[in-house]
């Protein structure tokens, strides 16, 4: 049964398999082309042939000059096509070489940007001053954002203010009355991080105080000086904080971790002033003590430079290898990191009052350039352009400005500096100008267009 089943079921296989080929050959035409073998073409082949004749014959009408122009004409717009893509793409690579090679020069500290010789002194309409209310006594200390948005100032009645650059406005207030948990006296510094991460503020006590600089909300204290810290840097692009105290000493703090890191030693009088850029190094001035000193971190050294007599009351880097300093004998130096004296003084930069020069208030570089700005009390801020290879600087204009110019920052496009100003010097009362006022003052500049 199962044997007859399936030779069955093979015929009738067979059997089917036998109609299908003799019915496909009955339904072909007598002259079908032959696919197999080649000897016919499709469709579209025939419409190439049809096309690929028609341009032949086209072409048969050209004359030889004609042919020559078509094919010249081909030959261009390839070209041109060709050399466009080379130079979108030549045009980026520059961009990228260019950005690279500008990163690689700051970071080294080798970045050189001549530009003071294209600024023109501003005109009345370019100098503006921002007073506020909580700010009752002499400002101290200024801070602005890496993107020019923000500007943070502080001041002896222990208020600091937040500033909308582009809104021109309050933004928020800490005073000493709202939170006088954190703040114990006058603001004597404030330093914000170059993402705008964090802020650090420091007053008549020995502690630090870190604040979110959006929301103002307070997020940590340090504590470990043993006496007032009178500056605050971070370290450009990390959140590493370096702080210097009337107590001699330099301290490292990490907001990463909110931790304290190091301290160093060496100064034999309080610190007056700190300054860092990209490189794990900071720079103080020791006061009575006469010296400039480098911290190598890292190496675990130091470097000291020797200053002119009195007080060195502050230093500001102008790259990683050059910096400048002021003293309260009205004297102002250039330095370089690879010589122990200053390349370049000029005395009593500020001018003399009865006899006696006056001091430098404060000063201020607009980073890897040739330009930078000096502060006093003769109602003058004077703007000094670098010249001779870095070896000498000489003045360019200079802004009135009433009062002790106790703070200054550049935007970091150079095209404002902003001053903080008060009736009295921002670590004492020696003095007093009662005709000043204390407020912000915003002086915008033009630049020389070159031809």
């Amino acid at each position: 049964m199962s044997s007859k089943f399936f030779l069955k079921g093979k015929s009738r296989q067979v059997h089917k398999r036998k109609s299908e080929i003799i019915n496909k050959k009955k339904a072909k035409k007598p002259n079908a082309p032959n696919l197999e073998n080649g000897h016919e073409s499709s469709e579209s082949d025939l419409e190439i042939k049809q096309f690929s004749d028609a341009e032949q014959s086209e072409s048969d009408h050209e004359t030889a000059e004609q042919k020559k122009l078509r094919l010249a004409k081909k030959y261009l717009q390839e070209i041109e096509k060709e050399e466009a893509k080379r130079a979108e793409l030549q045009d980026v690579d520059d961009a990228i070489e260019k950005r690279l090679q500008r990163d690689y020069l700051e970071q080294k500290g080798k970045l050189r940007i001549q530009i003071a010789s294209k600024y023109i002194a501003p005109s009345k309409n370019d100098v503006r001053l921002i007073r506020a209310k909580e700010h009752r006594l002499a400002l101290t200390s200024i801070s602005v954002s890496n993107d020019g948005q923000y500007a943070f100032t502080g001041c002896k009645s222990g208020t600091f203010i937040k500033w909308g650059i582009k809104e021109k406005k309050k933004l928020g207030v800490i005073t000493f009355k709202t939170h006088s948990q954190f703040i114990k006296g006058g603001i004597t510094s404030l330093a914000l991080t170059t993402d705008i991460k964090y802020l650090a503020t420091s007053d008549d006590s020995n502690d630090i105080q870190i604040w979110d600089p959006h929301s103002l909300k307070h997020l940590h204290t340090f504590k470990g000086h043993k006496g007032t810290v009178i500056g605050l840097v971070f370290r450009r692009n990390t959140h590493d904080l370096y702080s210097a105290s009337k107590d001699r000493s330099v301290k490292i703090w990490s907001l990463s971790e909110m931790a304290y890191v190091e301290t160093l030693f060496g100064h034999q009088s309080p610190v007056t002033a700190i300054d860092a850029l990209t490189r794990e190094r900071a720079i103080t001035a020791g006061g009575r003590d006469t010296t400039v000193r480098i911290w190598k971190i890292v190496e675990e050294s130091q470097l000291i430079f020797n200053g002119p007599q009195g007080s060195l009351d502050d230093v500001k880097l102008l790259d990683e290898e050059h910096f400048v300093s002021g003293s309260d004998n009205g004297t102002i130096c250039l330095w370089s990191v690879l010589k122990k004296k200053p390349l370049y003084s000029v005395p009593e930069a500020h001018g003399s009052e009865n006899g006696v020069p006056r001091w430098i208030t404060c000063l201020t570089t607009l980073l890897n350039s040739d330009l930078f700005a000096s502060g006093s009390y003769d109602s003058h801020i004077r703007l000094w352009n670098i010249c001779d290879a870095y070896k000498k600087f000489e003045p360019i204009f200079n802004v009135e400005i009433n009062g002790f110019v106790n703070s200054m920052h550049f935007t970091s496009d150079g095209k404002q500096l902003y001053a903080a100003v008060g009736q009295e010097h921002k670590s004492g009362r020696w003095f007093k100008k009662n005709n000043a006022k204390n407020g912000l003052f915003v002086i915008s500049f033009n630049f020389k267009l070159d031809k």
